[in-house]
């Protein structure tokens, strides 16, 4: 019964909970003005001031002032030492993972489908680097950049929160993002820019996009305010430093339950249409264990060909026979919350499997033992 009850609870509060997204507006710089309605250059100049990066030559003296702020000027210091961290202890041997054992999933022109992301751009991006597009998907409000003044004030403290549970864990959690990004950072675009930055990415553009009825999406500029037809959600155009060509993620806060799915076809033609897609799945809540996602597992699993996931993505047993499994680390039950996800068959083949491979760093929610699994399937 309390598993019954908690889940509903949360499968509730999943429903009930929708993007609205903020606007650009092309202008000039002024405090009170949003820096999400200056040029898309401002915006990255505004990444790397979060992200605590140096500022080119080539920024606004105005921007570059605020190194001279008694907040920023702390951020830098605080923030610093916070990635440093998370860098030396999780994503530099997740790094080293990735380029030992799914270097074939680097490939050109391919396209990574990540449900119940958040504004986890990061891990995104780290495992799977050369994609061409990245779809994103969440319960959080997009959101916008800070103002300037915001800046001189207490926003990046409140950054450093919302980020705090990723800084120490790499993942966050649903409860406490949608607390912190409602009266914090307000919306998931300043958490995605600050990782952009961090990975070596220039943001290039920020439009709104429109899933029309027929999956295709129409873009528009973001100070774009007027209704248009089908489900609303932002795109950022960005580039790597080593990469020749721009990239392209799109973020949507909307519900993948069921329920909500029947009236989002546009939605489901939206990712249909984006072929050679590969699925990326961490800390999903193992939502994807019941039928009230089924229609997001269907697509994992008869539209992508390959998925990197925990063992909160889609259950083992699932995968037939066209698939091959490629395990890595140590299986463990369940968090207490969702003792429901315990997989037999895969515990079974963790205790068999000779080919199983350690990992040195944590993934998913085990984030405090050494008890994290990886699971790669490939679709034969």
């Amino acid at each position: 019964m309390k598993k019954l009850v908690f889940t509903l609870l949360f499968l509730g509060t999943y429903a009930l909970l929708s993007a609205q997204p903020s606007a650009y507006k092309a202008q000039p710089f002024a405090d009170d003005v949003p820096l999400t309605t200056p040029s898309m250059l401002d915006a990255d100049y505004i990444a790397r001031v979060m992200a605590a990066l140096p500022l080119p030559e080539a920024a606004p003296e105005n921007i570059k002032q605020l190194s001279k702020v008694a907040s920023v000027q702390n951020h830098y210091k605080e923030f610093t030492i916070a990635w440093q961290k998370l860098e030396s202890k999780k994503l530099s041997r997740l790094r080293k993972w990735r380029d030992s054992e799914i270097t074939d999933l680097h490939k050109k022109q391919t396209n990574l489908f990540y449900p119940f992301a958040g504004p986890d751009f990061l891990n995104a991006y780290l495992l799977f680097p050369t994609c061409d597009n990245y779809l994103l998907f969440g319960l959080e409000k997009m959101g916008t950049l800070p103002t300037m003044a915001q800046l001189r004030g207490n926003y990046l403290f409140r950054l450093r929160k919302s980020l705090s549970i990723l800084m120490k864990r790499n993942y966050f959690i649903t409860r406490d993002m949608i607390n912190n990004l409602n009266s914090n950072v307000k919306g998931v675009l300043p958490l995605i820019a600050v990782f952009m930055a961090r990975t070596d990415n220039k943001i290039l553009s920020i439009q709104k996009v429109y899933v029309q009825k027929n999956g295709k999406p129409k873009f528009v500029a973001f100070n774009d305010n007027k209704w248009h037809p089908g489900i609303k959600g932002v795109t950022i155009e960005f580039k790597n430093k080593n990469r020749d060509l721009p990239q392209r993620m799109y973020y949507f806060g909307t519900n993948f339950v069921n329920t909500a799915m029947y009236t989002k076809k546009n939605l489901v033609n939206f990712i249909t249409n984006f072929k050679n897609k590969m699925t990326f799945t961490k800390s999903a809540s193992y939502l994807l264990h019941g039928h009230n996602f089924s229609i997001i597992r269907n697509i994992i699993l008869n539209q992508t060909s390959a998925s990197v996931q925990d063992d909160t993505g889609v259950p083992y047993r699932y995968f037939k026979n066209s698939w091959s499994v490629k395990l890595y680390g140590k299986y463990a039950r369940p968090v207490r919350d969702f003792n429901y996800g315990f997989q037999t068959d895969l515990n079974r083949l963790f205790k068999t499997d000779k080919t199983v491979k350690p990992i040195d760093f944590t993934f998913g929610y085990h984030w405090w033992t050494d008890k994290s699994s990886i699971l790669v399937f490939r679709k034969k």
